[in-house]
């Protein structure tokens, strides 16, 4: 074996692996300070205009996917678990029930009440977030969770429950989604300082407001004619009265209110 060859060889390796590590340690130096200089940009361009953010920004990873809900299809063995209600399945893919007796909800522990609720009658009950309420059909609105976050069906939520004129829960209209990623295939996503961005570039955010809220999540802006939706990762940004959401992936922007 040739020695002075073969140390030669492994010299050159050395150094041919320690100019890429150094190639490596620069670029993501320049991209950290790139990022950082972009930050003190917009957080100059919020003071300029005195726009307040009132709360902690919050982050996510910096890749996402989409994600794919579908409608399941529920059984009698399901509804003979559920207890102290008359439940029935309509169309294969939702529960319609009736309480024997309503249950009462209370302005005090109004949250407490309704996740008893939920655990106590409902199928899956803890996979379902407190939405809205819609006065004018005494309905309180649902969403279903996807992991940690919220997945929001504009229109069409998974879980309508009725309230009577005192208030209480006579029954409810439950569907249940199974979620998976669509392809797979990660984005790269904004952050939630880039939503704000994103909203100044496009002359959404007035003089002298206060951003009071930035919430992530995932929301389906169309009801389809099948039993698939899919979801988009969203910034939802609430400016005083008014609610945007951010699209997490392209930057496009929808205004709620």
């Amino acid at each position: 074996m040739n020695w002075s060859r073969t140390k030669t060889i492994f010299i050159i390796t050395f150094l041919i692996l320690n100019l890429f590590l150094m190639i490596q340690l620069t670029e993501k130096n320049t991209a950290n300070q790139i990022s950082l200089i972009t930050e003190a940009t917009i957080q100059e361009r919020l003071r300029e205009n005195n726009i307040k953010i009132d709360i902690e920004l919050k982050e996510e990873g910096s890749s996402g996917v989409l994600i794919v809900g579908k409608y399941v299809t529920f059984t009698e063995e399901q509804i003979e678990k559920l207890s102290d209600q008359e439940a029935r399945i309509v169309e294969d893919k939702t529960i319609l029930s009736f309480l024997n007796e309503p249950f009462p909800l209370t302005e005090e522990q109004f949250r407490t009440d309704l996740v008893q609720f939920l655990n106590t009658f409902v199928l899956d009950g803890d996979e379902y977030r407190f939405g809205r309420f819609d006065s004018d059909a005494n309905q309180i609105l649902l969403y279903q969770a996807y992991g940690d976050k919220t997945a929001y069906t504009l229109g069409d939520e998974p879980l309508v429950i009725q309230l009577d004129e005192q208030g209480r829960i006579r029954g409810y209209q439950q569907r249940y989604f199974e979620f998976e990623e669509q392809d797979g295939q990660e984005r790269e996503m904004l952050s939630s300082l880039k939503a704000v961005e994103a909203l100044l570039n496009d002359q959404l955010l007035k003089m002298n407001v206060t951003i009071s809220d930035i919430e992530f999540g995932y929301y389906s802006f169309f009801n389809p004619q099948g039993d698939v939706q899919v979801f988009a990762p969203m910034w939802r940004v609430t400016v005083e009265e008014e609610i945007f959401l951010v699209n997490a992936i392209d930057g496009s922007i929808q205004q709620l209110s």
